[in-house]
């Protein structure tokens, strides 16, 4: 089978490229190791910062998770120094459970003309010419194989391979294509077998969370984030009327949590400065967690003819709620630097380098989210702004727009914001 692109992992950055990549007129394989089109990723947040509003209604996707559900808002953000509410017409933030995200993405990728969702296969190894990544070798049990055309769809499959049938390939089938995408997760069987360099930096946090109904917010605003220095608690409102309770404690208090998480969680948020009254509220699933969650960076492009986008490249501290984000946007940011290339039939290394440019933007905010991760005290610094914050309304829009994702991280941190911030709390 030979194909433009082969994606391993379909997830929200491997589905995001493959629809983008489909739409671009490009022959898709997008394999995932699951069979059933509805599993979804358990240990994940769902929360999407307002800095991808924009790119997920340019590929019509907010339009689609609004249909299924999601719930959209700004948020408010509680500090030593107050409640910060942002003002109107800020970009807003997105929620749908994983449960409804990830077979939402599925469908529509399974349903975009060239691209191929094949369930139930695992990437047992890659495959080299001359030095290049030229595709995968798939195993293990039967699974579905979904198609633009099975779903009524016409376009993009030539060659060989016909598309649209339910079945299976058993072991040590190969899928050839001029570029490989890695987007199978923060512990990549993809980036392991090309040996990727990657860096890895602690997180002195864990993190437990679980869905309630009934919440009655305190505070201000439906989403909600705590800056405890160093603990962080958040709730956000998300579908079928939930509320998602998050409480993200420094390791050292661990032990107090272990014993029964439940009320562990509930002792957390209720401690909380206008906390939520939870008096009326009903726990409607599991606690889950982890209590150790290191942050990891990879080279992106670790193989000519291979690249790795989603957590497979970065994963970010889960407290500021970065993931799913980025994910959306790097696949974005691939699409748009490879398919020209790619649907002329060029060698799409220029690129590839054109990604890993754009990735810098990821790259700098997980320099300072590295350094969060460490539950250290705030710095100078990020004292001095997050006060500033309160009293100039511009310097509080951008503080925003940084922890939306939406500026790059030189817009905030320059000498020109640590000028106006000093003037903001020093004058009367």
């Amino acid at each position: 089978m030979t194909y433009d692109v082969v994606i391993v992992g379909a997830g929200v950055a491997g589905c995001t490229a493959a629809i983008l990549y489909g739409r671009a007129g490009l022959r898709v394989a997008l394999i995932e190791k699951h069979r059933d089109i509805s599993t979804h990723k358990a240990l994940c947040g769902h929360f999407v910062l307002g800095g991808t509003q924009s790119m997920l209604r340019r590929a019509g996707l907010w339009a689609a998770m609004i249909e299924a559900g999601a719930v959209t808002g700004h948020i408010s953000r509680w500090t030593a120094e107050g409640w910060f509410v942002p003002e109107p017409g800020l970009p807003e933030s997105i929620s749908l459970r994983r449960e409804k995200l990830d077979p939402l993405l599925r469908t529509i990728a399974a349903g975009t003309p060239g691209v191929d969702l094949m369930l139930g296969r695992t990437v047992t190894g890659l495959l080299e010419s001359e030095g290049r990544v030229t595709g995968v070798r798939i195993g293990g049990r039967a699974g579905g194989h979904v198609s633009g055309r099975a779903s009524g769809h016409v376009g993009g499959h030539v060659g060989g391979h016909v598309g649209g049938f339910v079945g299976g390939f058993v072991g040590g089938e190969e899928v050839h294509a001029r570029l490989v995408v890695g987007a199978d997760g923060h512990r990549s069987p993809v980036a392991r077998l090309a040996e990727a360099a990657e860096h890895v930096a602690p997180n002195e946090r864990f993190g437990w969370w679980a869905y309630y109904r009934g919440v009655v917010p305190g505070g201000l605003g439906g989403n909600q984030i705590w800056s405890l220095d160093p603990d962080v608690g958040i709730l956000i409102r998300t579908d079928d009327d939930l509320h998602m309770l998050v409480a993200f404690p420094a390791k050292a208090r661990l032990a107090g949590f272990s014993a029964d998480r439940p009320a562990a969680l509930e002792r957390f948020m209720a401690a909380l400065p206008d906390a939520p009254d939870l008096s009326s509220a009903e726990r409607v699933s599991k606690v889950i967690g982890t209590n150790d969650y290191p942050c990891v960076r990879r080279d992106p492009a670790p193989r000519p003819g291979l690249v790795l986008v989603g957590d497979a490249a970065i994963t970010g501290d889960p407290t500021p709620a970065v993931g799913c984000g980025w994910a959306f946007r790097a696949a974005e940011w691939l699409v748009e630097s490879t398919a020209p290339a790619l649907r002329d039939g060029a060698d799409p290394a220029a690129g590839v380098a054109g990604y890993r440019r754009a990735l810098r933007f990821i790259e700098a905010h997980d320099r300072l989210g590295r350094q969060d991760a460490r539950a250290l005290p705030a710095n100078p610094v990020q004292r001095l702004i997050t006060k500033a914050a309160l009293r100039d309304p511009e310097l509080g829009r951008r503080v925003y727009l940084f922890s939306m994702r939406a500026i790059p991280v030189n817009a905030l941190i320059n000498p020109r914001t640590l000028v106006r911030a000093l003037w903001a709390v020093m004058r009367p």
